[in-house]
C-alpha cells in the first residue's frame, strides 16, 4: 500500500533514533562543532556574551584572533573555526543550505515514550567570517532564531499533541531583544506548549561545558517524562532541511488515495492525450543550441510525457533544462526546477539570467537567508510592470512573430525533405531492401539483363532462392535443354523413381524391336527409311481410310487406272460436281432416252409448240389437221408412258430438258480420257455405280496425295492392285502394333523422343541413349522436380537469361540476373521518391545549408519571442479600480515591502500564488526548500529534477508532486545520495519502492527513459574515453578540433612521484601539485585549473599550500574531494592520488571513500570534469596495489584509469570500438566502398567521432570530413541530427565537410567533385 510506502519514507526523514544528531548528541563531533564554553574570557569576556549578543540581534560580533603567539588556546579554536568554516562553505557550495548555527539551550531527559533527548532546544543562524586576522560571527538582519523541528516532531508523537498550529511562521521571531525579556517569552511560549523544566539556570547568564555521554549511560541515568533545559551552548553543523518535508509526508499519508505509487504517478502525470499531434517547430521556443537527443527530450516533454533523462557529463543536461525552463514559461507556465546540488540550480539560473530572463527566476537555497533578495525581486518585479509594457510596445513583435512562424515552416519543409530523402533511401516496403543497397550492389553503367517485365515478382526474400534454383537449374538446363539433346523434350520425370530407369530401357529395345521388325518387311524397298514406321502410325487414319477406299467394289481397280493420271489432271470436286449434275438429272423426272442425242433438241421444241397448242378450244382444230406434225411427240409420250395431256407434255419437255443437260455433262466428261462413263441408256443406279468408284479412287488418289513420301513408298515395287492392297494390310498390321504399345511407351517418352528414335539408326546413337539412361536418370528426375516447384515466370526467366546469352559463365549470368533486377527497382523506387535524383544536384546542397541557417536563426529568434512574452504576462489582464489605480499586486508590494511582521515565502506564495507566478514563473530550489516554499498541490506545470542521482526517494518525491508534469534529469554512473549530518533509517521491506536509493532510480523504474549522447566537455576523445567505456557503454559521441587532432598532442600528463602516506596526508604528492599550478598558471593563464583529491585533509593540505603562495591566482583556481566535484569543469584538472605506501614501505591505505559502495561513480566524477588536460599526480604503480585491494572494484578501476593514463601520456593509441550496428546493414554501408587510399588522398573511417563517416587525409594530416547516407543518417533521432546538428559541430570544430550519397556512387560520380 502507498500509504505504508510513505511512511517508510517519513521515518527514513524523522529518524527519532539516537542517529539522529538533532535528536541525540552523545559528544560534540570535533571538525564540525565547537563548545561555546570554550571562548569563555578567551576575548576577556564570558562565553554567554556571545549568545546574548545573538539575542540582542547584534549583525557582526567579534570571536577572537586569528592567532595568538601568548595563547594557544586561541590558536587552537582558531583551527577549530577554520576547520569549521571549510567545511560549512562545501555544505553550501554543494547544496545552498546555510547550515551553521549556534545551537542553545539544549533539551536533556527522556519523552514518555522513552526516547532518550539530548538536542537543541533553539538554533540561532551565524555566518564565520574571518576579517583582518579576526574571527568574527555575522547575523543576517531579519534572521531569527528557531525551535528545533526534530525535537518539536519528536514531543509531538511522543505526547500526541498537534505543534503543526504554528504552520509556518516561526513563534520565536518576534521575540524582544533583550536577554532576559526573551527568556520570558521563551519560558511562557515552552510553558504554554511542552512540558519542559526551565530552570533557574538559564537566567544565570552563563553556559555549561557540553558534557560527553553514551546512550546507555543516559538510557540509565535519565527517566522517563522528565525534560530539562541545559545552559549548553554549541557552535556546529546542524542540517535543518526535513522538517518541511515530514509535514508534506503527513499530509500525503493523510489525504492518499490510491493503492500505490505507479498509481498514484498515472493519476498526476498520465498525458491527456495518449497520442498527441507531433510538436511543430514553431510551438517549440528553444533559445541555446542543443542536439537530437537534447531534441527529442524537449518534443517528448511538449506532447505531454513525463521522463528520466540520463545525461552523462558534459552531454548538456543544464542547457536542455533551460531550455526547457525558456520553453514552458514563454508559453505562460510555471517551471520548477531542483537539485540538491547548488551548482545545478546555479548553472541554469546563470545560463537564463546571462540570456536576460533572471528577473523571472527565483533562485531560494535556503528559505530562510534568501526571502529577503527574494522579496526585492517580487516588488522590483512590480515595479517593472510599465517598463515591460514600453518595451514591448517598442518592438515589433509582429513583424519578429511573422519572422518567427516563416523560419520555423522553412526547418518543418526542410526535415520533411530530408525525412522523406531518409524514408526514401532505408525504406524496404518496395523490394525488400533499401535503394541504398541497390546503389551500392550495382553500377549505372553495369551490364545487365532487362527485368522491366519481371522484376516486381522478385523481392529481396525471394532473390537468394532464386539465385540458388538458377544454379542448379543452370546446370541441367545446358546439359538437357539444347537442341541436341534427345531429353529435350520429354515426359516429366518428377514423378518417377529408380525403377523407372530399366522402363525406360526396355521401351528403347521394344521400340528397336518394332523398328527392326518393320524393317525385315519393308527394307528391300528402294524408298524405305525407318522413320516411315511412326509417320504411318500417325497416318493411320488415312491407311485406315484408304483401305477402306480401295477395298470398295471397283475402286481399286479404278484407282489403279488412275495412278498415273498427272496431279494437275485430277480436281475432285469438279468431278464430283459433274457426276453430282448428272444423278440429279436422273433423280428428278427422269432422261428421255428414247430419242437419239441428235434429235433431243428438236424434240424439245416440237413438244414446247405442242403444249402451247393445247392451250385453249380454238387451238385444238389446228391440232387435228397437223396431227402428223406432232406424230414424234404422241409417239414419246407414248414410250415414256405419259398422258396426253398438258401435265404429261410437260413432264415430258422436263425429261428432254434434261437429256439436253446430261448430253453437255456427259460431253464434259467425255473429255476426260481417263474416264470411263456407262453406254447410254442407263439409268441412275448405273450410273450412281459408276460415279461412286470413281469417286472413291480419286479419294484414294488424294489420300496418297496427302501421305506424301509414305504414298511413293507404298506403291514402291507394286505391279497390281491387289499387292497394293495387300502391302497396304501389311503397313497397318506394324502400325496397329504400334498403337498397341505407344500408350504404354507415352509414359516414359514422348512423342518427339517416340519419332526421333524411330528415326535414328544404331550407328547415329541408338545405343549411346539406351546406355546413358541409368547416369542420366536420377539427374532428369532432380531436374524436372526443380521445374515443377520453381514458378512459371522463374523458369521464364531463367530460360531467357540462359537462351540470351548462352556463351556466359553462371557466375556472370547471375550478375545480369542481379544487375538487371536492380536497374528496375532502383527505377521503380525513383519513380516512387523523385527525391533520390535530386541528391547529385545543387538542390540538396542548397536546402541543406538553408536548413542549418534556419535552425540558427531560430534559436537567436525563440529569444527575443521568449522575452516578449514572459514580459507580456506579467501585466496581461491587470485589474484597476475606478481611480485607475492598479489593483493586481498591490496587496503583494505591500507584503514584501514592509519590515515588521514579515510573512514567510510559503504563506506569501498560497496567498498570492496566481500573481507571484505571472512575475516569477520559474522557481529554482532544493527538494527540502520546496516544501518549506509552497502547498503540497500540483502548482507547477512543469517540475524537473538535476543531480537526482544524487537525491533520496523521500527528500525527492515530496516536490515531484507540486508539478503536473515530471522530468528527472540525472547521471545513474556519478555520485549517489549521502548526508553528511544523518544517518539513513533503513527497513528490511523489499520491493522497488523501498529498495529504490536515488530519486533516479525510481523514476526510471516508472517513466520512459531519454539519453543524452553528444559530450562537449572535453576537448579530446582521450579525455573521456575511459568513462565512456566503463560506464556509458561508448554511448557517448563528441569530435576534437581539427587543429587538436592534427597536432597529435596527449591530453594527460603523468607526474610520479615518491609520496609517503602520513597522517593521511601525501606531502610530496602536494608539493608535486603545487609546483604543476604555478606551471599552467604560467603557460595557461587564462586557464580554470581543478585540484581534485581523493581525501578530505589531502585537500586541506593542499590548500594551505596553495593560500601561502603570493603568485598563485585563487580566482581560477578551485580545490575540491572527489565528494564534492559533481557539476563542476575546469579547464586542466590536477589529481592527487594521495594514497602511498606508508613509512615501511608499505600500501595499506584503505582508500576512503573510493573503496566504499558508490566509489567507482565518484571516480567517475573526478575523471570527467576536465575540458582539456588532466595532470595526474600519483606515487602508486600497478605493482604496488596486492590481490585484496583489487578485489575492490573502486580501487582495481583506480588502478586500471592510472595504467590508462600512463599508456596515453606516453603517446600510444587507445581501443575505440566501432559503433554497434544495430539494424543497420553492414551491406549498405557507402563508406566501406570508398574508404582506401587514391591517388592524392586518404579516405578512412575516423573512429574517434561518429558524427562524420569518414576523414580524407593529405600526407597524413586530416583535411576534411566526408558525411554520407549510411549509418550515422540511419540511426539519427531525425534528419536534424545528420544535415543541421553533425555539420554545425563540424564547423565548429574546424572541419570542412562535404555531402557524399549511394546514388552519385551507383552514378560513378567522382568524390572530390569534377
Amino acid at each position: 500500500m502507498l500509504k505504508n510506502v510513505l511512511q517508510v519514507y517519513l521515518n527514513r526523514l524523522v529518524d527519532l533514533s539516537g542517529r539522529n544528531r538533532a535528536i541525540y548528541l552523545p559528544r560534540l563531533i570535533s571538525n564540525q562543532m565547537i563548545d561555546l564554553k570554550d571562548f569563555d574570557f578567551i576575548n576577556h569576556h564570558p562565553s554567554f556574551d556571545y549568545i546574548e549578543g545573538l539575542i540582542c540581534k547584534r549583525n557582526k560580533l567579534s570571536i577572537i584572533p586569528q592567532s595568538d603567539p601568548r595563547d594557544k588556546n586561541v590558536n587552537l579554536i582558531s583551527q577549530k573555526l577554520k576547520r569549521l568554516k571549510n567545511l560549512v562553505h562545501i555544505a553550501e557550495e554543494e547544496t545552498g543550505e546555510k547550515s551553521l548555527f549556534v545551537a542553545w539551550p539544549f533539551v536533556e531527559g527522556k519523552l514518555l515514550n522513552g526516547q532518550v533527548i539530548r538536542c537543541p532546544l533553539m538554533f540561532f543562524p551565524v555566518e564565520l567570517v574571518n576579517e583582518e586576522n579576526h574571527w568574527y560571527w555575522v547575523r543576517k538582519q531579519g534572521e531569527s532564531p528557531f525551535l528545533n523541528k526534530a525535537f518539536v516532531l519528536a514531543y509531538s508523537q511522543a505526547y500526541s499533541k498537534d505543534l503543526n498550529k504554528f504552520g509556518d511562521e516561526n513563534p520565536l521571531e518576534n521575540f524582544s531583544s533583550d536577554a532576559v525579556a526573551f527568556r520570558n517569552e521563551l519560558y511562557i511560549l515552552l510553558e504554554n506548549e511542552f512540558s519542559l523544566n526551565f530552570t533557574r539556570e538559564l537566567y544565570e547568564n552563563k553556559l555549561e561545558v557540553f558534557p560527553d555521554s553514551s546512550k546507555g549511560r543516559d538510557e540509565e541515568k535519565m527517566k522517563t517524562g522528565k525534560l530539562e533545559l541545559k545552559p549548553y551552548a554549541v557552535l556546529g553543523q546542524y542540517s535543518q532541511k526535513s522538517g518541511f518535508l515530514i509535514q508534506d509526508y503527513e499530509e500525503l499519508i493523510q489525504k492518499q488515495d490510491v493503492p500505490d505509487l505507479e498509481s498514484m504517478f498515472y493519476k498526476l502525470y498520465a498525458p491527456e492525450d495518449q497520442q498527441p499531434n507531433p510538436i511543430r517547430e514553431d510551438q517549440i521556443f528553444t533559445i541555446f543550441p542543443l542536439d537530437s537527443s537534447q531534441e527529442e527530450v524537449v518534443k517528448a516533454v511538449r506532447e505531454g510525457r513525463s521522463c528520466v533523462v540520463e545525461g552523462p557529463p558534459g552531454t548538456g543536461k543544464s542547457q536542455l533544462i533551460s531550455n526547457l525552463v525558456v520553453d514552458y514559461i514563454a508559453r505562460g507556465k510555471k517551471v520548477l526546477v531542483v537539485s540538491q546540488k547548488r551548482a545545478a540550480l546555479d548553472v541554469v539560473f546563470n545560463r537564463l539570467t546571462k540570456e536576460g530572463f533572471g528577473a523571472f527566476l527565483a533562485l531560494v537555497h535556503d528559505f530562510r537567508s534568501d526571502r529577503k533578495n527574494l522579496y526585492q525581486k517580487i516588488l522590483a518585479q512590480i515595479r517593472s510592470i510599465d517598463n515591460y509594457k514600453d518595451l514591448n510596445n517598442g518592438i515589433d513583435a509582429i513583424q519578429l512573430e511573422r519572422k518567427f512562424v516563416q523560419i520555423s515552416r522553412l526547418i518543418d519543409t526542410h526535415s520533411e525533405y530530408f525525412s522523406s530523402l531518409k524514408k526514401a533511401l532505408f525504406n524496404t516496403e518496395e523490394c525488400g531492401v533499401p535503394v541504398k543497397e541497390l546503389y551500392l550492389g550495382s553500377k549505372l553503367s553495369d551490364e545487365a539483363f532487362d527485368m522491366t517485365q519481371f522484376y516486381r515478382k522478385y523481392h529481396a526474400g525471394r532473390v537468394d532462392d532464386f539465385l540458388r534454383d538458377f544454379r542448379e537449374f543452370e546446370g541441367y538446363f545446358r546439359k538437357f535443354q539444347k537442341p541436341e539433346s534427345f531429353w529435350l523434350h520429354r515426359v516429366d520425370f518428377s514423378a518417377f523413381d529408380t525403377s523407372v530407369t530399366r522402363r525406360i530401357q526396355e521401351v528403347l529395345s521394344e521400340i528397336l524391336e518394332a523398328k527392326e521388325k518393320f524393317q525385315r518387311d519393308f527394307s528391300v524397298l528402294e524408298k524405305y527409311d525407318s522413320s516411315f514406321l511412326f509417320s504411318f502410325f500417325e497416318q493411320k487414319d488415312k491407311l485406315a481410310e484408304l483401305i477402306r477406299l480401295l477395298e470398295h467394289e471397283g475402286s481399286l481397280e479404278c484407282f489403279w487406272s488412275l495412278r498415273n493420271v498427272p496431279k494437275p489432271e485430277i480436281d475432285l470436286l469438279w468431278l464430283e460436281h459433274k457426276l453430282d449434275s448428272i444423278k440429279s438429272l436422273l433423280a428428278e423426272e427422269g432422261v428421255e432416252w428414247f430419242s437419239d442425242d441428235k434429235e433431243a433438241e428438236g424434240f424439245l421444241q416440237l413438244a414446247i409448240e405442242f403444249l402451247n397448242r393445247k392451250k385453249g378450244w380454238r387451238k385444238h382444230f389446228s391440232l387435228i389437221w397437223k396431227k402428223k406434225r406432232f406424230q414424234p411427240i404422241y409417239r414419246l409420250l407414248i414410250l415414256n408412258e405419259l398422258e396426253n395431256s398438258s401435265y404429261g407434255v410437260n413432264i415430258l419437255i422436263k425429261k428432254l430438258e434434261n437429256r439436253m443437260n446430261l448430253n453437255h455433262q456427259f460431253t464434259l466428261l467425255s473429255r476426260k480420257p481417263w474416264i470411263e462413263l456407262p453406254q447410254k441408256p442407263f439409268d441412275f443406279s448405273t450410273f450412281n455405280h459408276a460415279a461412286s468408284i470413281y469417286k472413291e479412287a480419286f479419294k484414294a488418289k488424294n489420300v496418297f496425295k496427302d501421305l506424301g513420301g509414305l504414298g511413293s513408298f507404298l506403291m514402291s515395287d507394286i505391279n497390281s492392285p491387289q499387292d497394293l492392297l495387300d502391302r497396304l494390310h501389311q503397313v497397318l498390321g506394324h502400325v496397329a502394333e504400334l498403337e498397341n504399345k505407344i500408350p504404354y511407351w507415352s509414359l516414359y517418352l514422348t512423342k518427339i523422343q517416340i519419332q526421333h528414335l524411330f528415326a535414328l539408326k544404331m550407328e547415329d546413337g541408338y545405343g549411346t541413349i539406351q546406355s546413358e539412361v541409368p547416369f542420366v536418370f536420377d539427374e532428369l528426375v532432380a531436374f524436372d522436380r526443380l521445374r515443377k516447384r520453381l514458378k512459371a515466370q522463374d523458369i521464364n526467366v531463367m530460360e531467357k537469361l540462359l537462351n540470351s546469352f548462352p556463351e556466359k559463365e553462371f557466375g556472370d549470368l547471375n550478375q545480369l540476373f542481379l544487375s538487371g533486377l536492380k536497374m528496375s527497382w532502383i527505377g521503380h523506387i525513383e519513380t516512387k521518391y523523385p527525391i533520390l535524383t535530386e541528391v547529385v544536384s545543387a538542390k540538396t546542397t542548397q536546402i541543406q545549408e538553408e536548413f542549418m541557417d534556419a535552425v540558427v536563426e531560430k534559436w537567436k529568434l525563440s529569444k527575443y519571442i521568449a522575452e516578449i512574452r514572459v514580459r507580456e504576462f506579467t501585466y496581461k489582464e491587470l485589474e484597476f479600480n475606478r481611480l485607475n489605480n492598479l489593483l493586481t499586486y498591490r496587496e503583494l508590494g505591500h507584503q514584501v515591502s514592509k519590515q515588521k511582521r514579515i510573512w514567510s515565502i510559503k504563506k506569501l506564495v498560497e496567498t498570492f500564488e496566481e500573481e507571484i507566478f505571472k512575475l516569477i514563473p520559474c522557481w529554482l530550489a532544493s527538494p527540502e526548500t520546496v516544501s518549506a516554499l509552497f502547498p503540497l498541490k500540483q502548482c507547477f506545470d512543469l517540475v524537473i529534477f538535476d543531480e537526482s542521482s544524487q537525491c533520496y526517494v523521500e527528500r525527492g518525491l515530496p516536490a515531484m508532486f507540486r508539478g503536473k508534469q515530471l522530468v528527472v534529469a540525472g547521471d545513474s554512473h556519478q555520485l549517489r545520495p549521502f548526508d553528511l549530518y544523518q544517518t539513513r533509517f533503513e527497513t528490511e521491506e523489499e520491493g522497488l519502492e523501498m529498495e529504490s536509493e536515488s530519486l533516479l532510480e525510481l523514476a526510471s523504474a516508472y517513466f520512459q527513459k531519454f539519453w543524452l549522447q553528444g559530450h562537449y566537455r572535453s576537448s579530446q576523445l582521450a579525455l573521456i574515453h575511459f568513462s565512456n567505456q566503463r560506464f556509458y557503454e561508448n554511448r557517448l559521441k563528441m569530435l576534437a578540433h581539427l587543429e587538436l587532432v592534427n597536432a597529435g598532442e596527449s591530453p594527460f600528463k603523468l607526474v610520479r612521484v615518491e609520496g609517503i602516506w602520513d597522517k593521511q596526508v601525501n606531502m610530496e604528492e602536494a608539493e608535486a601539485v603545487l609546483n604543476e599550478v604555478k606551471s599552467i598558471q604560467k603557460d595557461f593563464p587564462k586557464y580554470s585549473i581543478g585540484v581534485i583529491t581523493f581525501n578530505y585533509f589531502q585537500m586541506e593540505y593542499i590548500k594551505e599550500l596553495l593560500m601561502k603562495e603570493e603568485d598563485i591566482n585563487l580566482e581560477k583556481l578551485a580545490v575540491k574531494n572527489i565528494e564534492n566535484v559533481q557539476g563542476d569543469e575546469f579547464d586542466w584538472v590536477i589529481f592527487s592520488v594521495g594514497y602511498a605506501k606508508n613509512k615501511k614501505g608499505k600500501l595499506i591505505a584503505n582508500f576512503g571513500l573510493l573503496s566504499k559502495k558508490g566509489g567507482i561513480n565518484r571516480l567517475n566524477v573526478a575523471i570527467s570534469r576536465a575540458k582539456n588536460k588532466i595532470t595526474l599526480v600519483t606515487s602508486l604503480r600497478s605493482r604496488d596495489f596486492n590481490a585484496d585491494q583489487l578485489k575492490n572494484e573502486g580501487i582495481h578501476m583506480l588502478k586500471d584509469y592510472i595504467d590508462f593514463v600512463k599508456k596515453v601520456s606516453r603517446g600510444e593509441s587507445f581501443e575505440i570500438p566501432p559503433p554497434p550496428l544495430y539494424r543497420f546493414d553492414r551491406t549498405w554501408s557507402l563508406s566501406d566502398k570508398i574508404a582506401g587510399n587514391y591517388e592524392a588522398y586518404s579516405l578512412e573511417r575516423y573512429a574517434s567521432s561518429t558524427w562524420m563517416d569518414l576523414a580524407l587525409k593529405e600526407k597524413d594530416t586530416y583535411v576534411e570530413a566526408l558525411l554520407t547516407d549510411d549509418q550515422r543518417l540511419y540511426d539519427s533521432l531525425g534528419t536534424k541530427e545528420s544535415f543541421v546538428y553533425h555539420p554545425m559541430q563540424l564547423k565548429e570544430k574546424g572541419w570542412p565537410f562535404r555531402f557524399y550519397f549511394s546514388r552519385q556512387y551507383w552514378m560513378d560520380k567522382p568524390l572530390m567533385g569534377p
